[in-house]
């Protein structure tokens, strides 16, 4: 089930380049093998960068969207932001 969280203002999360929002997301776990999920987050406008690119998304043994795996798909969306997704 997605998750919706907030961050508080901020310069270490890359903005959205639809919105500019860099607060607010979304995060989804999906599962991507036998034994692998794939978690990642989507702005709250809908934007997600690492649409047509999963090695963007931070692969789990167990997914989920707790706290922790939300911080490495944040590091994620920054990544896909960095290099171009």
């Amino acid at each position: 089930m997605p998750r919706r969280f907030m961050l508080n203002e901020n310069n270490q999360i890359r903005h959205c380049p639809k919105c500019n929002n860099n607060t607010e997301f979304i995060a989804y776990s999906q599962q991507c093998a036998e034994d692998s999920c794939e978690v990642w987050v989507v702005c709250k406008c809908g934007f997600d960068p690492t649409a047509g690119n999963a090695l963007y998304r931070y692969e789990d043994a167990w997914g989920g969207t707790c706290e922790d795996n939300c911080r490495v798909a944040l590091d994620c969306w920054n990544g896909a932001l960095e290099w171009g997704y």
